[in-house]
């Protein structure tokens, strides 16, 4: 498998599964079925504005989105689930964007981090266009996109879906580390877990994740145990599923850290420097790469095992993440 071809498939299979995904909350496309895990929006929005540079009516419509359900959304999720200056520049080029049509606080751009002046690329990779009006909120991110309006068709998300769990509880709890840390303990597949893996599921600082695993326990909502040193956390399934008049709760899956790896792994393939080596020093690259998620790959539930050294790395990785991950 050559490196475009890599590319082509995951990018696809991607925005496939991001259409999936925004169909079932609102963007205005073909559902197809109904998922039963619960999604993590701001995970989802990073990975989709990543692979929105190669999908612009998917970038447009979850735009389009974005302007009837920013309420929803936490901005400061998304900016701590930025990994780097790529992730950055996207978080904020969105919020800038979004700002100049919901005018709030919350929804002011931070300064990209470029030192030095540099020059603007094209949001849209695969798009030779020239760019007449550039946006000004883009173009402070140090990208080149056409102004663009919002095309109006998006809705609310069903909040009776699996998939839209987050929004009902943060319409319930309010947006903040509360609703995410009983989002995770209400899904997750472990009886009780510590405020390390609540913080890494949720994406707020470890001691966002005590102080409101704290305030949750002392309302009633769940229950804390000691094992050895070590608090641990789990919540009453059964009284929350009756509560929200649920047959049964959603599913869970470790979004942040498996989104974080399609994004790494999506831009590795899209760097040109990749498609001009040979194939032993692909190989070896594409072993840097696999090693570098690793970490993430492993707390989603992915196990990539070994390739003998003569063996083209490239297509066994990409072939092992392809069949042993939900997407």
């Amino acid at each position: 498998m050559s490196i475009s071809e890599a590319r082509e498939d995951l990018r696809s299979r991607l925005a496939s599964f991001l259409w999936a995904q925004w169909a079932q909350m609102g963007v205005l496309a073909t559902p197809g079925h109904s998922d039963r895990w619960a999604a993590d929006p701001e995970a989802l929005l990073l990975l989709s504005f990543e692979v929105g540079r190669e999908e612009p009516r998917l970038f447009e419509e979850v735009l389009d989105w974005l302007v009837v359900n920013e309420r929803l959304i936490s901005v400061q999720r998304l900016r701590n689930l930025a990994r780097d200056e790529a992730d950055r520049a996207l978080v904020e080029a969105v919020v800038g964007w979004l700002g100049q049509r919901r005018r709030r606080p919350r929804l002011e751009a931070r300064a990209g981090q470029s030192e030095g002046p540099t020059q603007p690329q094209p949001f849209f990779r695969n798009s030779q266009l020239p760019v007449a009006d550039p946006d000004p909120a883009f173009l402070a991110q140090g990208f080149l996109k056409a102004t663009s309006e919002p095309s109006g068709k998006s809705q609310a998300p069903n909040l009776l879906l699996p998939i839209n769990f987050a929004f009902r509880l943060r319409l319930l709890l309010g947006i903040g580390a509360r609703a995410e840390a009983i989002r995770v303990l209400l899904t997750i597949g472990a009886p009780r877990v510590n405020t390390q893996v609540i913080a890494a599921s949720t994406a707020y600082t470890k001691r966002n994740a005590q102080e409101a695993l704290t305030s949750l326990s002392a309302a009633g909502a769940l229950s804390s145990f000691e094992v050895g040193n070590e608090q641990r956390f789990s919540a009453p399934r059964d009284r929350w599923a009756q509560f929200l008049e649920l047959d049964e709760l959603p599913l869970h899956e470790d979004w942040p850290q498996l989104f974080a790896a399609y994004r790494k792994i999506l831009r590795w393939l899209a760097d040109p420097a990749h498609h001009e080596l040979t194939e032993y020093m692909l190989s070896s690259e594409a072993r840097t790469l696999a090693e570098d998620v690793r970490p993430d790959l492993q707390f989603a539930g992915i196990a990539i095992d070994g390739v003998p050294e003569d063996s083209p790395y490239l297509e066994s990785f990409t072939r092992q993440l392809r069949e042993r991950g939900p997407i």
